[in-house]
């Protein structure tokens, strides 16, 4: 037996079974889990299976953090539930909970986070890419403007030029809606003749309706939208009479759904879209300061819990609308040069070598590819004691960046590597500033953790050598 299996059986053991699972998704290193009874989940026997840093439960949602064995233990479970990465013995809760606000927001979340998902790699590929090229661009290794600049920004763009595909294909998974039909949805959105429409500037009419002129590149509540009718449609038509014409079962759904979306949804969800980000730059108009500097101090509760995702969508519509982000992503940048400060000071100071080794394995994978559960969870939250110094020092970094007015120009995870996405195509001293406000939060996160003294006696490792009597094997 695979360790990937031994540990999947394990942890579905301890959590009540696949019948207490109502679905099953990942992010970067979590995987995320809808469970039906909260009772029926051992969190702490989960929390010492081989490979997980840390599991959180509460109100049905249990996340595991376990970056080493995530896909195995991932695609193993997808398939025990049917073969779709959100399938489950019951898609429906056992016990129907009253729709209120919080079940309301918490479907939101849900649904963004799911969509997103299977698009997480490319985005963290192609928006590296962009960094690149951008600072190929101003070292004047490449013209801008011309073919190879071209070209090269089109392999970097693609992700997010044709966004309301990817979203299209998450958004169908999650909703359990026909795959292929959520993409041809997205395929009219996107088509030429309606781009080439829209782009003439004239009105535009379907059996005498007026049809939005919209350009629904790179956006991402469009399509999310259309695709959470088109489920609902779906059922409607999911009888054994329809079922009998086989391959065109689903024809009267898009019969429904292609006005639908040109007409009604996909406008719906570009408005909706509008408003949160007009909201959002509103805000940083009015008090960026202010506005970023308080969202630095609150966006590593919401990384915890997993509920940053509803900032996405922002960010996206940001870019489109104006090229750069000035507000949001730079809130994930300080938090992540804030927690590889806490990895480094946590590195230097701590006495025990499995304490070490996971400090220097989590501020890797900060520096390295932007990645902070494993500092967060296997750290922070188990220690307690970097917390409050952490979120100081995430709010120092965003009070530096807000009086910069730092923007980020491609929506890459924010680490080392990727720092070329902070360099303006048009030039300026954004890029530098960036660096500045870079070293000044992991200076920050690391004066501040390495001075506020730390627990760590929850290691099992009772090795206390200082570092200097250490032999490394290489």
């Amino acid at each position: 037996m695979e360790k990937y299996e031994e540990i999947s059986k394990q942890l579905i053991d301890e959590m009540g079974g696949l019948d207490n699972v109502q679905s099953v998704a990942r992010c970067y290193t979590r995987l995320r889990l809808r469970i039906k009874d909260d009772s029926k989940v051992q969190l702490d026997k989960i929390s010492t299976l081989d490979g997980v840093v840390q599991a959180t439960s509460a109100q049905g949602k249990l996340q595991v953090v376990m970056p080493e064995y995530l896909d195995k233990v991932y695609n193993y479970m997808s398939e025990q539930m049917g073969g779709s990465s959100n399938a489950a013995a019951s898609i429906e809760p056992t016990t129907k909970e009253p729709w209120t606000p919080k079940r309301v927001l918490n479907s939101i979340l849900d649904a963004i986070s799911n969509s997103l998902t299977p698009m997480i790699g490319g985005l963290a590929m192609t928006g590296l890419f962009l960094a690149l090229l951008n600072l190929l661009t101003v070292t004047h290794v490449i013209t801008q403007g011309s073919q190879t600049y071209v070209l090269l920004h089109m392999m970097g763009n693609s992700l997010f030029y044709f966004m309301p595909f990817m979203v299209a294909y998450g958004a169908s998974r999650y909703f359990k809606a026909n795959p292929i039909l959520s993409l041809i949805l997205a395929g009219m959105l996107m088509s030429p003749e309606f781009t080439k429409m829209v782009a003439a500037g004239g009105s535009i009419h379907l059996f005498g309706l007026p049809v939005a002129a919209l350009n629904y590149e790179t956006t991402l509540v469009p399509i999310l939208v259309t695709v959470w009718v088109q489920s609902m449609v779906e059922k409607l038509f999911d009888r054994p009479f329809f079922n009998k014409f086989g391959l065109v079962k689903n024809f009267p759904v898009l019969l429904i759904m292609g006005p639908l979306a040109l007409l009604v949804t996909a406008p719906i969800g570009e408005t909706l879209a509008s408003y949160i980000a007009n909201g959002a730059l509103w805000i940083y108009n009015q008090a960026p300061v202010v506005g970023i500097t308080a969202l630095s101090l609150l966006i590593p509760f919401f990384i915890i819990t997993g509920s940053h995702w509803v900032f996405f969508p922002v960010a996206f519509a940001s870019l489109k609308s104006l090229g750069y982000d000035p507000f949001l992503w730079v809130t994930f940048a300080v938090w992540n040069f804030a927690e590889l400060g806490m990895t480094l000071a946590i590195l230097l100071r701590a006495k025990k070598r499995s304490t070490r080794s996971l400090a220097a394995s989590s501020a890797f994978s900060i520096a390295a590819s932007g990645i902070t559960e494993p500092a967060v969870y296997g750290l922070m939250l188990k220690m307690k004691k970097p917390i409050i110094p952490s979120v100081i020092a995430s709010g120092i970094g965003g009070l530096f960046f807000s009086l910069m007015h730092v923007k980020v120009f491609s929506l890459v995870t924010v680490s080392l590597l990727s720092l070329p996405q902070f360099i303006d195509p048009k030039g300026g001293n954004n890029f530098v500033a960036a660096l500045i406000g870079a070293l000044i939060t992991v200076v920050a996160g690391f004066v501040l953790n390495y001075f506020w003294k730390f627990d760590e006696s929850m290691f099992e490792d009772n090795d206390s050598e200082p570092i200097a009597e250490e032999t490394v094997n290489k």
